[in-house]
């Protein structure tokens, strides 16, 4: 079918959906995903379908499509694959907008497999409705509080990050990490075999979405070669677009072919589409999270000149290497920078420059202030990425000096106008240290709120900061 904006933007913001294959027993398929739908608390009208119950979840239950008041927007159907087809003919007579198809068992099976998908497919052009999967988890949207399998906790603030993925596992696990990192979804969604609307059909549509800022993806492969390339320029041409690429392989490849039946292409081809069209590559869960954080911070090409701090000077000179390793530069500070810094840091075991040490493991905060206030304001820097370890500040300052110097960072990136990012993590392991790890997740949470990008490792900072200047490590 042809790529329709308004008919897929009725399926990922559906006003009531239909959950075929509803049980009451928690074994079921349909269980776990309409026990994380009804926990949500989806705001339009949820029908449960099971012939063989009556009630499920302290609902009424309906036999079959034909039996609901009204036709429903969107249809989930968790059924086995081989029963799946009735309820697509059932889906033909009542008119329904979309259907996502949850259950495996498809083209990835092989040619039984891939009849029955086509048969899908038939059945779909017919009744004129759309197909997400199958092989999928379905559509995460925090407006409408629409959920994916297993995504009964995931935020309902909803906000301007879109991710397509492939994987049903991943897909969950961007949403929930994502979630716990500040970052806002205007949709997840995850689909599977794209035996219909694949993954040229989303990056066209999250385009065209103007509640979508930054489109990220998770891709195993493609099937239109053609209409993906020329989907993905029109994409990363209007905004950021942030893709992690796998089975690139011979080994990996096989593994997608099985997943999900798609075709995976070399990592030469795919490198070089991704460069030529300003695609930011990234590789992990963790890594796509760092540069959706750098973004929604610093912009796209927020600059290569960065201001390395902390306290040691090992810090410094390792987050040096790092930074030139990754095509940054970490430049001298300006002559009047310098000074200032230099009477800012007049003491024992404190070094002005840049990396600028300012001096561990004693940090009075008027130095600290002093100190990064400088280093913000310095002409040759546009990012200022600060190294600071929980564990030594509670130990010396307390949580108020750790607040304390969580607003000095938020104050200064304000006053510059520059960026700041912080490498913000704990060295302590013990169990009898996890005071360390809720000081730790209430400063992060502080710092992002405040439009602070926040890492767990300076590695992870410059890498990011590499990724969002077109510059891959």
């Amino acid at each position: 079918m042809r790529f329709d904006f308004n008919q897929i933007d009725n399926i990922i913001n559906a006003r009531s959906i239909a959950i075929v294959g509803a049980s009451n027993n928690p074994g079921k398929f349909g269980y776990l995903f309409a026990a994380s739908q009804l926990s949500m608390g989806f705001t339009g009208q949820v029908y449960l379908v099971n012939p063989r119950e009556k009630e499920i979840m302290g609902r009424e239950a309906f036999p079959d499509l034909p039996s609901l008041p009204q036709p429903p927007d969107l249809v989930y159907v968790t059924v086995p694959a081989r029963l799946s087809m009735g309820v697509l003919s059932d889906c033909v007579a009542s008119g329904v907008k979309g259907v996502v198809l949850m259950a495996s068992g498809f083209r990835e099976m092989g040619e039984s497999g891939l009849e029955l998908e086509h048969k899908a497919l038939d059945l779909a052009a017919e009744g004129g409705f759309r197909i997400i999967g199958p092989n999928c988890f379905g559509i995460y949207n925090p407006r409408n509080h629409l959920t994916l399998l297993p995504g009964y906790d995931f935020s309902t603030v909803p906000g301007d990050v879109a991710f397509i993925s492939q994987s049903g596992g991943f897909s969950a696990h961007v949403a929930r990490l994502g979630g716990s990192l500040g970052i806002r979804f205007s949709a997840v969604i995850s689909y599977g075999n794209a035996a219909d609307l694949d993954e040229t059909d989303l990056l066209r549509y999250f385009t065209l979405d103007d509640r979508t800022g930054i489109i990220t993806g998770y891709l195993e492969g493609v099937r239109n070669g053609n209409e993906f390339v020329e989907a993905l320029k029109g994409a990363a041409a209007s905004k950021p677009v942030v893709l992690w690429k796998v089975g690139k392989g011979k080994s990996a490849g096989r593994a997608v072919t099985s997943h999900t039946g798609s075709l995976a292409g070399s990592s030469e081809i795919w490198e070089s589409l991704m460069r030529q069209c300003g695609v930011i590559e990234a590789s992990g869960v963790e890594e796509l999270c760092d540069v959706v954080l750098a973004l929604k911070s610093m912009g796209r090409n927020p600059g290569r000149r960065l201001l390395i701090s902390g306290g040691g000077g090992g810090l410094g000179t390792y987050g040096t290497d790092l930074a030139e390793e990754a095509g940054l530069e970490v430049p001298p500070l300006a002559g009047e920078t310098l000074s200032r810094m230099e009477e800012a840091l007049g003491r024992a075991g404190a070094v002005a420059g840049n990396p600028m040490d300012i001096g561990a493991p004693l940090i009075p905060l008027p130095t600290f202030e002093s100190a990064v206030r400088s280093a913000a304001i310095n002409p040759t820097t546009d990012i200022l990425v600060f190294d600071l370890a929980v564990n030594f500040a509670h130990g010396l300052a307390g949580e108020e000096g750790l607040d304390a110097a969580a607003d000095v960072l938020i104050e200064s990136g304000r006053r510059s106008g520059k960026p700041v990012a912080v490498a913000l993590y704990s060295r302590s392991c013990d169990p009898g240290d996890l005071t360390f790890e809720e000081i730790l997740r209430r400063l992060r949470a502080t710092l992002l709120d405040a439009g602070v990008a926040v890492f767990p490792s300076m590695k992870r900072a410059i890498r990011a900061i590499s990724l969002i200047n077109n510059h891959p490590v």
